[in-house]
Formats: structure tokens, C-alpha cells, sequence
């Protein structure tokens, strides 16, 4: 079991008390919830209020209009009452915003929760996607001509792709395009990346 802050109860204590006064039984409700969702949840601290079992499950923060909750591996929910927004950056989270007490549809929220916990009780964990480039026809036709280069090259992160790609993409003149393909080719195929040394 990861390894729990020692005065996260306290802390989240804390919180809720320092909170903006109309979040802070958004705050309460919702940490009951949590708790009634799963016994088995633990109380954590990491950023702020948060609750794991095996795994970061869920959390919330309190803003000045709204108090936001988190569950961090939410793109493997299957979210049928459709609540659930993009997380920020993190790709894998996903939250749902409360206004007020009101907002808090307690049986859905549960149930969601209980979902959320599932996966990590598995040892599950939600695939990173992988971002997609654009690769031009003419670098397309000369990888799918060297198995070994294409298949490498559809090994490469994202960012070393689109390395690949730019440095292509600025050459002015055809026969210089032509000539950064065939290096691309070989250097790809020889397992390298753009800035590593490549020797045929």
C-alpha cells in the first residue's frame, strides 16, 4: 500500500475550516460520501485532500466559486450520467464541479466512486495515449519501404516522431527534403533518434 501522510486527517481538518465558508460543507459532504462510498478508503494528503485504496482514488480542492472534485483515474469510468470534464494537463483524471450542496447528486457520485476504486483493487492503471503526428505522404512512402524502419518509427515517442518530421519539413529545397528522408530512413531503421550519432 502506498505510503499514507501521518496527519492527513488533520490536515484535511484544516482544510475544510480555512476553505471559503460556502465550500466548506461541499467539502464536508463530500468526504463523507467518500467515506460511505467505501469504508476501505484511505484519508491521504498530497496536494491537498485526497483518498486512495491501493492507489489515489479521488479528491477535492476548494476555489473561490466552486469546489472541484477529482478522481485520478478517471478516464476508465464509464461516466453514464455524463458529469464528468477533463482534468487539467493529466490526461487520466477527470472532475465534476459543485456550486453548492445542491449540485451533489449523492447516490450517482457513490457510485461512481465505487468504480473508480475497482481498478486500482485489480491493479489496473489507465494507458497513457499515444499522441499522434502527421507524417508526410513522401516520408510515409519511404518508411513503408523499409520494414524495419517503419516499425521502428512507429515505436518512437511522440516528440521524437515530430523531430523527425520538423527537420524534414525545413528543408526549402526538394532534393534536400529528399536527402533528410534517406537519412531519416536509415537512422530510424539503425534504431536511432534524431540526435544521435548515426554511422551506415
Amino acid at each position: 500500500m502506498p505510503t499514507v501522510h501521518p496527519q492527513a486527517s488533520h490536515l484535511i481538518d484544516e482544510y475544510i475550516k480555512k476553505a471559503p465558508v460556502f465550500a466548506q460543507p461541499i467539502c464536508t459532504k463530500l468526504r463523507q460520501i467518500i467515506r460511505k462510498a467505501d469504508p476501505g478508503i484511505v484519508e491521504d494528503w498530497k496536494w491537498g485532500p485526497n483518498f486512495n485504496k491501493k492507489g489515489m482514488v479521488c479528491g477535492f480542492s476548494a476555489f473561490k466559486e466552486h469546489v472541484s472534485f477529482v478522481f485520478f483515474q478517471g478516464a476508465m469510468l464509464k461516466d453514464p450520467k455524463k458529469i464528468l470534464a477533463l482534468g487539467g494537463s493529466n490526461v487520466h483524471n477527470r472532475t465534476v464541479k459543485f456550486m453548492g450542496l445542491k449540485d451533489i447528486d449523492e447516490k450517482t457520485l457513490i457510485a461512481y466512486i465505487k468504480e473508480a476504486v475497482a481498478p486500482n483493487t485489480r491493479g489496473v492503471k489507465a494507458q497513457p495515449e499515444k499522441k499522434q503526428v502527421t507524417v508526410p505522404a513522401d516520408l510515409k512512402k519511404a518508411l513503408a519501404a523499409n520494414k524495419k524502419a517503419h516499425a521502428n518509427f512507429e515505436q518512437l515517442a511522440y516528440t521524437y516522431r515530430k523531430e523527425y518530421i520538423k527537420w524534414i519539413e525545413e528543408a526549402e529545397q526538394p532534393e534536400t527534403r529528399q536527402r533528410k528522408i534517406q537519412q531519416t530512413v536509415g537512422k530510424v531503421a539503425a534504431g536511432k533518434k534524431m540526435h544521435e550519432k548515426y554511422t551506415k
